[in-house]
């Protein structure tokens, strides 16, 4: 060829630059019964560059015949594909053609193809489920981010290659079809009787990734925009469809959706351009939701909430998933990122713009910022933490490699600095720079340097110039802090979880605002920025009336660095939170750091613990699930060690939760607020688990009420706490002669999950709470049971294998590692479609490996297997190994020490 290649010049695995999509007319016809479809799609092109051949992405597809007609030329003549050569490695086929096609030139494609409705949720696959009655029913639906929409129809799959489309669904009559845009038309189809023909209208130019359809028994429910909204002039139709009984179960979601929407309209200063706004629940789906422009689909249990029967952490669930989908309406849809390395530009974006709409305008009262804090944020400096983490903006070449940068550094990092770049800007100039970006590229593709560039007008400063190397370069600092009279000295170095960063790692100097407040008033902030290795900067005097002479960094927890505390410093930062002078989102932000230092050995696990006795009075759920998490970490870590400390930490656990437990009792108020019903269940849950007598027995005694059928024993609430609570602390009927021993309450609990007439969010509870039973043989049937598709969906495996994995003292951890090994191939061929899934089986190693087994072991079982899609998810669980098993040889003995002295049983 004589033009430029692309893939020559990037090293991406792209197409030629010969020929580019304009418009796609695409008409498939699926089959629920053969689990095939027929297809045919007239793509206009433009020819770039003169040549013979014209490569499309394809995967999976049978294509028939393809021709090629120039257009806007007299003859149009039309040129049948003399061949068509496929390469499946790059999921390309090459139609090449007799004579050259000339540049310049105008051009329709037409390729005609036959394609799989596969069961490995990617694609144009099928999903399974019941009805009401019982009777077993498929529907069809699309999964196609990052590179999938190619096993529906030759295209360019590419992001920055948007086209409009033209959608034709052949169907049959009783089925309903759904697509981006809405219904134009619905004839009987002219030759299959039993079928109709449903067109649908135009959608805007798009990235193909964003294509979807859907066909299936569905109903919905629906409501509309306000019809006076400023911000929206041109009401919205938004609707949740679902499979037959279910739709009731979506009110909660249409509700948020209609508000979120004309929210994001008025905040982003664009109306939502699209006449609907579909949400689909799939009963088959790898991810929680895909953002598809005017056809959103979803998890069952990411969008269906039963307000009687679901839990307020589904709520929550539904509420932020919906909100993050529809922000991608305009980050992902709207604006598109150019290329699959700047993915951030719209899934952290959407997090954090997500957390913003539910923060600021659906539910103020639940504190959802403070709630990013020990989420988002904590996920993200503990992947960041690794030396296998990767910038914000990753170079990635192939689509295994896409894949794996859906993790908690492109939504929940990106996210973190987003909140980071808006706290030091301020939130309106950032959102008045976020308007210039929209109105700039709508319907065109960015780079991250077109989001700078919009926000330094916006803002008069040049945001690149501080915030290159936050999505450019891996990890973040920690700042060390010391205070002498007025003066604090500080200095920043890279943080590593293993906490031995070298000269070469640690090259980068990151810009911090270091936000001080003294005396829980926050100083003139923006004049505090450490630009260099290190600093010193003066503190205000305290205010006379505060009891306390300390001094904290990181108000509210906006940046995103760790803070290590010199010790004194952070002795009275204890005595401030004793004395309520600490803000809550700073309280979670010293706990997530203190144990982080202590788990890297740059401070000692018994400071970090040390520390947790200012907290005994603590009452705000968010800083007690922090708390907890913490609190799980070390438990898993000291998981295998002798009864005595087990013990000890059980007990630790108990004089936190307890008090908090008893006081609050198993019964809700009417009017109770969102937290407070949270911190109830919480508290039950982690002072149950660690063997509270009296909650215990309680638990007991309300699980046989409800499982007699007294569904008011137990609060929705509490079921997932109680599960558990009672498996762990039921006995197990030993084996006999023959046979297996046998848990009454273990198949109780069973019972709960197979029961589809249960809303989603309470089954999950049930199945993640099996892996507490404690008997390893049962433990082992469990994962069995996992696998047989009958019982557990693909998509729902982690929940029993994770809780397994996490049953140490009952061999559940062995147990969860040898079936990954035994069972790997049959993994790998099940979810190498769902790459995330994949990458959760090789995780289970690190995220509760120990003494059992070591590095080596992992490293050896996957040398010489094709680990090429999950490298990222094996050299991070190799890594976490190394971590978990230094911190442990490190801390075992001091703190052994620490709980003999200060943990009474």
């Amino acid at each position: 060829m004589s033009f430029t290649d692309n893939a020559a010049t990037s090293g991406r695995e792209i197409l030629p630059a010969a020929v580019v999509p304009e418009h796609y007319t695409l008409e498939l016809t699926p089959d629920l019964e053969s689990f095939t479809f027929d297809g045919i799609v007239h793509a206009d092109v433009k020819i770039v560059h003169a040549t013979s051949t014209i490569v499309v992405n394809a995967f999976e597809l049978d294509i028939k015949a393809a021709r090629v007609q120039l257009t806007r030329i007299k003859t149009e003549a039309t040129l049948p594909a003399s061949s068509i050569t496929y390469n499946d490695k790059l999921q390309q086929a090459t139609l090449h053609f007799d004579q050259e096609l000339p540049a310049d030139a105008q051009a329709r494609v037409t390729i005609e193809f036959q394609g799989i409705h596969n069961d490995k949720m990617a694609g144009f696959y099928r999903s399974s489920y019941a009805d009401p009655d019982g009777t077993k029913k498929f529907m069809v639906v699309t999964q196609f981010e990052a590179t999938d929409a190619r096993r529906c129809l030759p295209c360019w799959d590419e992001p920055a290659l948007k086209a409009t489309f033209d959608v034709i669904l052949n169907v049959q009559k009783d089925l309903s079809a759904l697509s981006n845009m809405n219904i134009i038309s619905e004839d009987a189809h002219p030759t299959l009787a039993s079928h109709k023909t449903v067109k649908f209208a135009r959608t805007p130019v798009m990235s193909t990734y964003l294509l979807a359809l859907a066909v299936g028994d569905f109903e919905y429910i629906q409501a509309k925009t306000a019809p006076n909204c400023p911000a929206l002039p041109n009401q919205v139709t938004v609707r949740v469809y679902t499979t037959r009984g279910l739709s009731n179960q979506g009110k909660f979601a249409l509700g948020c959706a209609v508000r979120i929407l004309e929210y994001f309209s008025a905040v982003f200063g664009e109306p939502y351009p699209l006449p609907k706004m579909d949400m689909m629940a799939a009963p088959d789906f790898s991810a929680g939701a895909m953002e598809n422009w005017g056809l959103v689909t979803y998890r069952t249990a990411a969008i269906l909430f039963d307000d009687k029967k679901s839990t307020a952490l589904a709520k929550e669930r539904v509420a932020g998933i919906v909100s993050h989908e529809l922000a991608h309406q305009w980050f992902g849809n709207l604006v598109t990122m150019q290329w699959w390395n700047e993915l951030w530009l719209n899934e952290g974006f959407a997090t954090f713009v997500g957390t913003l709409a539910i923060a600021r305008h659906l539910f103020p009262e639940w504190d959802s910022f403070v709630a990013f804090v020990g989420n988002d944020m904590a996920r993200a400096l503990t992947l960041d933490a690794m030396r296998s983490s990767h910038p914000i903006e990753v170079p990635v070449k192939s689509p295994a490699e896409i894949s794996q940068i859906f993790d908690a550094i492109s939504y929940s990092k990106g996210a973190s600095v987003i909140r980071m770049l808006s706290s030091w800007l301020t939130e309106d100039v950032f959102l008045a720079g976020v308007r210039k970006y929209i109105q700039r590229l709508k319907y065109r593709n960015a780079a991250t340097t077109d989001l700078w560039a919009a926000l330094s007008e916006a803002s008069g400063m040049d945001v690149s110039e501080f915030m290159t190397l936050w999505t450019k370069k891996v990890g973040y600092p920690v700042i060390s802090a010391e205070r002498q009279g007025n003066a604090v000295t500080v200095k920043q170095a890279r943080f590593l979880s293993t906490g031995d960063a070298t000269a070469e790692e640690d090259e980068t100097v990151w810009w911090c605002p270091l936000a001080p407040y003294v005396g829980g008033e926050p100083t003139n902030s923006a004049s505090v920025v450490l630009k260099q290795k290190e600093g010193t900067f003066a503190l205000p005097a305290k205010p006379t009336a505060v009891p306390v002479d300390f001094y904290k960094l990181n108000l509210d927890q906006a940046n995103f660095y760790r803070v290590q505390y010199a010790a004194a410093d952070l002795a009275r930062l204890g005595e401030a939170v004793e004395h309520g002078l600490v803000p809550t989102a700073d309280r979670v932000g010293l706990v997530s750091d203190v144990f982080a230092l202590a788990a890297a050995g740059y401070s000692s696990t018994v400071n970090a613990l040390a520390l947790l006795s200012h907290f005994k009075g603590e009452q705000e759920y968010i800083v007690l699930e922090a708390i907890a998490a913490k609190l799980s970490q070390v438990k898993t870590v000291w998981a295998m060690e002798p009864e005595p400390v087990a013990d000890q930490l059980a007990a630790l656990q108990r004089s936190i939760f307890a008090p908090t437990a008893h006081a609050m009792g198993w019964e809700y108020p009417d009017g109770e607020s969102h937290l407070d019903g949270l911190k109830r269940q919480l508290a039950i849950g982690q002072a149950g688990m660690a063997g509270d007598k009296e909650l215990v027995a309680q638990a007991k005694a309300r699980f046989a009420r409800f499982i007699q059928g007294d569904t008011h024993a137990i609060h929705p609430n509490l079921r997932g706490a109680v599960y558990a609570i009672v498996l762990r602390h039921s006995s197990v009927s030993p084996a006999a002669k023959g046979g297996e021993p046998h848990s009454a309450e273990l198949e109780a609990v069973k019972a709960i999950w197979e029961n589809e007439s249960t809303p989603m969010d309470q089954r999950l509870a049930a199945l993640g709470a099996l892996g507490h039973v404690q008997d390893s043989t049962l433990l082992a049937g469990l994962l069995e049971y996992a696998m047989d598709e009958s019982k557990v969906r693909p998509q729902d495996v982690m929940y029993p294998l994770r809780s397994v994995a996490a049953n140490a003292r009952a061999g559940g951890r062995v147990l969860a590692w040898k079936f990954v090994q035994q069972r790997w191939d049959e993994l790998h061929a099940r979810y190498q479609q769902s790459l995330s899934l994949l990458a959760h089986c090789v995780s289970i190693a690190g995220d509760f490996a120990s003494a059992e087994f070591a590095e080596t072991e992992v490293e050896g079982f996957f040398a010489g297997k094709d680990t090429k899609a999950v490298d990222r998810a094996l050299m991070q669980t190799l890594e976490k190994i190394r971590a978990q098993a230094a911190w442990l040889e490190r801390d075992r003995a001091p703190v052994q020490a620490w709980l003999a002295e200060n943990v009474q049983n």
